[in-house]
């Protein structure tokens, strides 16, 4: 091929690269999102959303933008009918900052909400506990094998009709039965669930999780030599289970960083890999910028997610086609 040739096609291949990234920019600044409580043709049953600190500010800040933003979107959920969120951040500030996420996305619940076994969950490494009833029989070791600690903190949003009833004050034993009786029971009635989870629930739980199932396995076949490899149903059971969190539809990343830096690289920040395999990913680059050459230092360093980008992220995961593999 001659070196005419290749500067011909050189040319082509940008021409066309500046009419598909003219196209997409078009589309961008002039098309507005559908409203929030507007119909659409699918909704995103499980939100996962990625925030991403900025380094150069001090945690504190940090803080409030991610706890801002998890107040928004948790409104925003229930208005859409999202019935599950996760939020996620690497250096685990949500998973500090648990009570006072629980007291902004449960305004109404005061004080009662700090006992109350349906409105917060708190996900512990299981343990044989001990009897409440004296009659009660001794656990086997192997009955309910141990579930390594995930580091999820389950929030769960209290139907309607138990807003209205108050609660008497009961023993603990008793609060821990009435727990587990509605995890069992009543689980499908909460309109959100919300998880919170940092890297710690990554490939920490992932590598936590393989070593108790073998370590399980090998107790169990003391007296052979076949040592199976835990299946995957079984990191599945765990991960995605009652202790950890099921696998997200729809994912946005949104990013606070430093100020003057217009636009970088969609980073996940070692969110939980296991957990993301179909997982539809949105990251606006320009979150309050109304077109490109717009961009200033007080768009970028936003203090929270905005609606506008909620709103542009389900509307992009109705439009998205799910080949799932095929």
């Amino acid at each position: 091929m001659s070196w005419f040739t290749r500067l011909i096609l050189a040319v082509l291949h940008a021409v066309y690269r500046l009419v598909l990234v003219f196209k997409s920019l078009n589309s961008r600044l002039r098309r507005q999102p559908t409203p929030l409580d507007a119909g659409r043709t699918k909704v995103p049953s499980h939100l996962a959303l990625s925030l991403i600190a900025n380094p150069a500010v001090e945690e504190e800040s940090n803080e409030k933008y991610m706890l801002n933003s998890v107040e928004k979107v948790a409104s925003w959920c229930q208005v859409v009918g999202i019935r599950r969120l996760t939020v996620y951040d690497r250096e685990g500030i949500l998973a500090n900052s648990s009570l006072e996420i629980r007291r902004r996305v449960l305004p109404s619940q005061g004080e009662d909400a700090e006992d109350s076994p349906v409105e917060c969950d708190m996900r512990y490494p299981l343990t044989p506990p001990p009897s409440d009833d004296a009659d009660s029989r001794p656990l086997s070791p192997h009955a309910n094998p141990v579930v390594p600690k995930l580091s999820v903190t389950t929030i769960r949003f209290p139907s309607p009709s138990s807003k209205s009833k108050r609660r008497p004050s009961v023993s603990r034993s008793a609060l821990k039965r009435r727990r587990a009786a509605r995890n069992d029971e009543h689980t499908e009635e909460s309109p959100l669930t919300l998880h919170v989870v940092s890297y710690k629930s990554g490939k920490p739980a992932i590598a936590a999780t393989a070593t108790t199932l073998l370590r399980d396995q090998r107790h169990r076949n003391l007296s052979t030599y076949d040592i199976d490899s835990p299946s995957i149903q079984d990191l599945n059971a765990i991960l995605e289970g009652e202790h950890g969190f099921p696998s997200p539809d729809l994912m946005i990343v949104h990013r606070k960083p430093p100020a003057g830096q217009l636009r970088s690289s969609v980073e996940l920040g070692g969110f939980p890999p296991w957990q993301m395999r179909l997982t539809e990913i949105f990251c606006d680059p320009y979150p309050k910028a109304t077109s490109w050459w717009a961009v200033s230092s007080s768009a970028v360093d936003s203090s929270s997610i905005e609606e506008a980008e909620f709103r542009r992220a389900l509307d992009e995961f109705a439009d998205a086609e799910m080949r799932l593999g095929k």
